[in-house]
C-alpha cells in the first residue's frame, strides 16, 4: 500500500512545517454529485480516524464540527422561514426534511499554504444522527457532523436472508478483474451494486470450488482479505480496493517531524501455534449422487436389494409428495460425504430410462432437479405390482468434508514457552499450489513466523500535514535510545484538525 500521491512543493511544505495545514469540505447536498464547499471560516474542528480491524477490513470515520451561529447548518430551518440568510438546507421537501439529512456524501481534501491546490483525501457519508445542533445560550452555536466510510454501509447488507436459497459462489478464484463473473471478490461486491469499475483490486488466482454467503458483503470481503493479505478499504479513488501489494516504504519518522513516541511490545499477539479447522469443498465429475435404498427391502438370493412397489397396499415415501433425494458422494478413502452443489444432472428422460425394474416399469410422475442443489424432488407411480432394482441419480457435484484440520507449531517456542494458540476457521482457504505448496499451508507458514516473532509497536504524534498517510502503507522510524524500526505498517491513524490550534496527526504502527 502507497501513500497518495502529493506534487513535490507540496510534500516540500509539509516537510518544512511552516505553514498551517487547511482543510477543505464539500457536501453533496442535494444527492446528485454537485458539491458544495462550506467556508473555511465555518469549520471549527475535522477529526478523521482510519483503523485496521481486526477482522481484516480498514475502516474510517469522523467528526465535523461547524460554526453554527447563524442557523445555515440547522436541519429544520429552510429557505422560506429566514430568507436572509445563506441557507445550506434548501426547501422543505415531501418527507419533511430538507437537504441537510443523513446520507449525504461529504468529500474532504488538505493541502498547507495558500496557493497549493487542494488534495482530495476521503469521500464519506454523514452518519444517521444527521446534522446535529448543540447550543450553550446564545453562544456556543455549533453543528456536529458524525462521518462514516462505505464500510458502514456495506455491514448492513443481507440482515435479512433467505435461508431456504443461501448465496452461493462456485468454480471461482479469489480475485481475477479480468473474469469478474468468475471472481469472489467481484460477486461479493455485486450484493451491495458495486459494479467491475468501482474496485480497485490485485489478482489473486487461488481457486476455490464452493462458498456459501451468510454474512454482510464487508465481513465477507474483510475475511477474504485477512485470508489472502489484502489491504481491503473504501477508499477516495474506488468505491472498493482490494490490493495485495507489498511497496516499498513511503515515510520516514524521525527527530525532525516526531513529537510524541512511545514504544511497547507486541506480546498479545504472540502465538507460537497455528490452528486451521475449515470445510473442504472437492468436486466430483459425473458420478453417482443418489441411489434408491428405502425400508422395506427384499434381499434375494444373492443378496441383492430389491424393493417392491404394489399398487393396493402401503405406498412408499417416493410415491407420495415433498419426497426429496439428497445427494451424496464416495470418496476413494470411502467416506461418505453430503453433496452441497450439484448440476450436469441426469435429465428426467435419462432418469426414467436408467430406472431398473422386475415386472412392469414405474412411472416418473416428478422429477425436479433445479430447484435445490443438494437435493431433487421425486415422486414415482406404479400402475400395477412390481419390484424396483435400481434407481440412480448421476451428475457432477461439490461436496464437503466438515472440520479438516491442518496444525503447525515452532517447536523451539513451544518447548519454551507452552501452546499459545492462534485458532482460525474461515470459508476461504484454498488447496491451490502456490510455489507447488498448497495456499493453506503457505499461508499458516506466513501468520506463524509473524506472530512467533517479538516485534514492537509505536504510536506516534507529529505536527507534519501529512494527510497524504493511509492505513497499510510501510513507513520507517529512526529515533533516538532505540527506538528504531526498519520496516512498520500503519495500523491506525488519526488526523485532527482544529481552526485556532496546530495540525496533529497520530499514528499506531507495528513491525512488520
Amino acid at each position: 500500500m502507497t501513500f497518495y500521491s502529493i506534487e513535490d512543493r507540496l510534500r516540500e511544505a509539509i516537510a518544512e512545517g511552516h505553514t498551517k495545514v487547511r482543510v477543505q469540505v464539500a457536501f453533496d447536498f442535494t444527492g446528485k454529485g454537485e458539491y458544495v464547499s462550506v467556508p473555511e471560516s465555518d469549520i471549527l474542528e475535522l477529526v478523521v480516524t482510519s483503523l485496521h480491524e481486526k477482522a481484516g477490513g480498514t475502516v474510517t470515520r469522523g467528526t465535523l464540527i461547524l460554526e453554527n451561529t447563524t442557523g445555515s447548518y440547522c436541519p429544520r430551518s429552510f429557505d422560506a422561514y429566514r430568507p436572509a440568510y445563506n441557507k445550506f438546507n434548501g426547501i422543505e421537501q415531501a418527507d419533511g426534511l430538507g437537504n441537510l439529512r443523513p446520507g449525504r456524501m461529504v468529500r474532504i481534501a488538505y493541502t498547507t499554504g495558500t496557493d497549493i491546490p487542494y488534495v482530495k483525501r476521503f469521500l464519506l457519508y454523514v452518519d444517521d444522527n444527521g446534522f446535529q445542533q448543540t447550543a450553550t445560550g446564545y453562544k456556543g452555536r455549533v453543528c456536529s457532523v458524525g462521518l462514516v466510510d462505505l464500510a458502514a454501509r456495506l455491514k448492513e447488507t443481507d440482515k435479512e436472508k433467505d435461508w431456504t436459497n443461501p448465496e452461493v459462489i462456485v468454480h471461482a478464484r479469489i480475485c481475477d478483474k479480468e473474469f469478474p463473473d468468475r471472481s469472489i471478490v467481484h460477486l461479493i461486491a455485486a450484493r451491495a451494486g458495486l459494479s467491475v469499475g468501482d474496485n480497485d483490486c490485485s489478482t489473486i488466482t487461488e481457486y476455490l470450488p464452493y462458498v456459501n454467503l451468510t454474512r454482510s458483503v464487508w465481513d465477507e470481503l474483510s475475511d477474504v482479505a485477512t485470508i489472502y493479505g489484502a489491504h481491503l478499504e473504501t477508499a477516495m479513488e474506488k468505491p472498493l480496493v482490494f490490493v495485495n501489494t507489498e511497496d516499498e516504504v513511503q515515510y520516514f519518522f524521525d527527530s525532525s517531524n516526531v513529537t510524541h513516541v512511545r514504544m511497547h511490545d507486541l506480546r498479545s499477539q504472540y502465538r507460537n501455534t497455528i490452528r486451521l479447522r475449515w470445510t473442504r469443498y472437492r468436486e466430483f465429475v459425473n458420478t453417482e449422487l443418489w441411489r434408491y435404498s428405502d425400508p422395506p427391502v427384499i434381499y434375494t438370493g444373492g443378496l441383492v436389494p430389491t424393493y417392491p412397489f404394489v399398487l393396493d397396499g402401503e405406498k412408499r415415501g417416493i410415491e407420495n409428495g415433498g419426497y426429496d433425494a439428497h445427494y451424496t458422494v464416495k470418496t476413494t478413502e470411502g467416506k461418505s460425504l453430503a453433496v452441497v452443489y450439484a448440476e450436469n444432472l441426469d435429465s428426467q428422460d435419462d432418469f426414467a430410462a436408467n430406472i431398473v425394474t422386475s415386472g412392469p416399469p414405474l412411472q416418473v410422475l416428478a422429477y425436479d432437479v433445479t430447484t435445490r442443489r443438494d437435493r431433487a424432488a421425486i415422486r414415482l407411480g406404479t400402475e400395477t405390482d412390481t419390484v424396483l432394482l435400481s434407481a440412480t441419480i448421476s451428475g457432477d457435484a461439490i461436496a464437503g468434508e466438515t472440520s479438516f484440520s491442518y496444525y503447525i507449531d515452532n517447536a523451539t517456542e513451544v518447548t519454551m514457552n507452552g501452546t499459545v494458540a492462534e485458532n482460525i476457521t474461515t470459508l476461504y482457504l484454498s488447496e491451490s499450489l502456490r510455489d507447488g505448496i498448497p495456499y493453506y499451508r503457505t499461508f499458516a507458514a506466513g501468520l506463524l513466523d509473524k506472530l512467533a516473532r517479538a516485534r514492537k509497536g509505536f504510536f506516534l504524534k507529529t505536527n507534519r500535514g501529512v494527510f497524504h498517510a493511509r492505513v497499510g502503507a510501510a513507513v520507517s522510524v529512526n529515533l533516538p535510545d532505540g527506538l528504531v524500526c526498519e520496516r512498520a505498517e500503519i495500523v491506525e491513524m488519526e488526523l485532527r484538525y482544529k481552526a485556532r490550534e496546530a495540525f496533529h496527526a497520530s499514528f499506531f504502527l507495528e513491525e512488520a
